[in-house]
């Protein structure tokens, strides 16, 4: 593919939400080329009534995006990586995988229903605002005393619904709320543990997509990549398309350095026999365990030594670190 002008403006198509445009600003700063912003709208904008488990096919918040770039009416496309399907759509390829922010989720509970006794501290039969099947499967696990709630709307909106107690708390991404900066007052702010509680594939992640070939815009993103994040989310894309679901299935999936060349990794899924079990893997080479939590999955997630509780994993929830 021809390259175009260096001096030509890139236009970067993404979601009209303020976390999504929040986003699109950040790829826009680290590119070493001038650009623009383009705001598609998607099915995901369009059908706010229809529950994520309840979409039909893949690409709910990306396909209008994707098909902008394939029509050439933008050069770059920027997504939260866990929203993307891990097969792209033919013809597009990552440009760049930004180095993760926060991988976990936060709770944030109304004042009202508070239980500071409680290991999750919310009173008993309180209604959780919690759209995902993951975090629905995670909540029927540790609580099935709780009521999940499908709720719908950008970041902002999920607050306020819970300020003015429409559910009682919320489960959210932290990476999320650190990027727009909220502040959730008077809500009370959870971090819930990611290794007891994973956040999806690529949680935490931005993506930079491009069409395939197109070597200018490559080279525009190239800056923004951070090689160890990708070879980490690659895995967990990995393992999601064996478990043979979509990105909002009831699956959540980590993967980790915590230095010296070593690697965790945690898997979360339903086994044959419907209860939601969390794998646990540590080891140096990250292809192998990853191999091994394949196995496990195909095996219909059974109960054994991986599935066993470290002890650094007691806690499930502590007050969160501030953000805003």
């Amino acid at each position: 593919m021809a390259d175009m002008s260096e001096g030509q403006v890139l236009r970067i198509a993404t979601r009209g939400s303020a976390l999504a445009l929040e986003q699109a600003r950040r790829v826009k700063q680290g590119l070493c080329r001038p650009a623009e912003i383009l705001v598609v709208k998607t099915s995901g904008d369009i059908h706010r009534d229809v529950p994520l488990g309840q979409q039909q096919g893949v690409g709910f918040f990306t396909k209008e995006i994707e098909r902008a770039l394939l029509e050439g009416r933008a050069d770059l496309a920027v997504h939260s990586l866990k929203d993307l399907p891990v097969d792209l759509a033919p013809g597009l390829e990552l440009a760049a995988v930004l180095e993760r922010d926060e991988t976990g989720d936060v709770l944030l509970v109304h004042p009202e229903v508070h239980r500071h006794d409680l290991p999750f501290p919310v009173a008993p039969g309180a209604r959780v605002g919690a759209s995902s099947m993951r975090r629905q499967a995670l909540l029927a696990a540790c609580r099935p005393d709780l009521q999940p709630v499908a709720i719908r709307g950008n970041v902002p909106t999920r607050l306020r619904k819970c300020r003015q107690h429409e559910v009682d708390c919320l489960v959210l991404s932290r990476a999320g709320l650190v990027r727009l900066g909220l502040d959730p007052t008077p809500l009370l702010a959870y971090d819930l543990n990611p290794e007891q509680w994973p956040g999806a594939a690529g949680q935490g992640v931005i993506a930079v997509e491009c069409r395939a070939g197109d070597d200018d815009a490559r080279r525009a993103a190239a800056g923004l990549d951070h090689g160890p994040t990708r070879s980490c989310v690659a895995t967990e894309r990995a393992l999601l398309r064996a478990y043979g679901a979509g990105c909002h299935a009831p699956f959540g999936c980590w993967a980790w350095s915590p230095g010296r060349g070593s690697f965790r990794l945690r898997v979360a899924a339903p086994g044959r026999d419907g209860r939601f079990r969390l794998a646990r893997y540590a080891g140096a080479d990250l292809e192998s365990m990853a191999g091994e939590a394949e196995a496990w999955l195909r095996a219909g997630c059974p109960e054994g030594e991986h599935t066993r509780a470290c002890e650094e994993e007691q806690w499930l929830t502590q007050p969160a670190r501030w953000w805003s």
